[in-house]
């Protein structure tokens, strides 16, 4: 049985007439009457009752009627649904960020996403740019949001966003009133980071920075949140270094100051697969370049 027979089938049966069913499918009657006998054939019952001058459902015919349709219908809706996700309004995306993403990036990206691609569902992982980088060749996620782009193969990158990194400090610190600061106005106060062991790049980063403003990046605390991070500094417990991005998130008792080195920027990029050819991936790379890059 396949679906082309039942077709023929349910034009029959709704016209109760060979020559006008064969006309509607655009074919001649005799092939018609063909197809009609092999799917009789194939179920082991006659569906209608043909005499010269009527043509008629039998029981086996009324009983395959209804499901034929609901097939038919379901196979229809199936073709429809594999169209729209070929081209990228329906589907799945599974991004991984970076948890500085997570506070104005994540959020607005979503939102322009969802307004254009409304039946696209989303899983989101927070994970660190290492991960991700090992995550897409896995297939465990489609995209990834992260600072840096790593080495595994088959990976290509994005930047979708440069942007300057601030110091995060209690409103009662000394600096926590100037406008502007230098990496080596840093140098000596007790440092609030990403974890070094979850984050080695963005680590990698930090490290050059301070050691070229003549300072060591000796971390006195380390956490895996930027919510956690800045509530310590809120607390008094240090100070931190974090992506301009950051700033969206503002408990009471915080300053934010830019840095004003030329170096002091990082980079968000879009990661992918080389090979990918899911078309809400490609919305996704076009989506972020539009609403981001390469300045916030």
């Amino acid at each position: 049985m396949n679906l082309t027979r039942l077709r023929y089938f349910v034009t029959v049966a709704d016209e109760l007439h060979f020559g006008r069913a064969a006309d509607l499918l655009h074919m001649a009657q005799p092939p018609l009457s063909q197809q009609i006998r092999l799917l009789e054939n194939e179920i082991g019952a006659e569906l209608f009752e043909r005499t010269t001058r009527r043509v008629s459902l039998t029981d086996a015919g009324r009983t395959l009627y209804p499901h034929a349709l609901e097939l038919l219908r379901d196979a229809d809706e199936l073709e429809r649904l594999m169209a729209e996700h070929a081209g990228g309004d329906v589907g799945v995306l599974r991004i991984g960020f970076v948890d500085s993403s997570s506070y104005a990036v994540m959020p607005q990206f979503l939102r322009s996403y969802r307004e254009r691609w409304p039946e696209v569902r989303f899983e989101l992982h927070t994970m660190s740019s290492e991960a991700q980088g090992q995550a897409l060749p896995q297939r465990h996620i489609d995209i990834g949001i992260a600072r840096t782009r790593g080495d595994e193969p088959g990976l290509s990158h994005t930047v979708i966003l440069e942007e300057r990194l601030f110091v995060a400090l209690s409103s009662d610190h000394p600096l926590s009133k100037r406008k502007k600061l230098r990496l080596a106005e840093v140098v000596g106060e007790s440092l609030i980071s990403f974890s070094q062991s979850e984050s080695p790049a963005l680590t990698s980063e930090l490290r050059a920075m301070l050691e070229a403003a003549g300072g060591s990046y000796e971390p006195v605390i380390e956490a895996q949140e930027y919510t956690t991070i800045v509530g310590l500094v809120a607390a008094g417990e240090g100070v931190a270094v974090v992506p301009q991005t950051v700033r969206s998130f503002q408990p009471d008792n915080l300053a934010y100051v830019a840095l004003s080195d030329p170096e002091a920027v990082t980079r968000l990029m879009l990661l992918t697969r080389e090979d990918e050819r899911l078309q809400v991936v490609q919305h996704a790379v076009d989506l972020a370049t539009e609403l981001f890059g390469p300045t916030f």
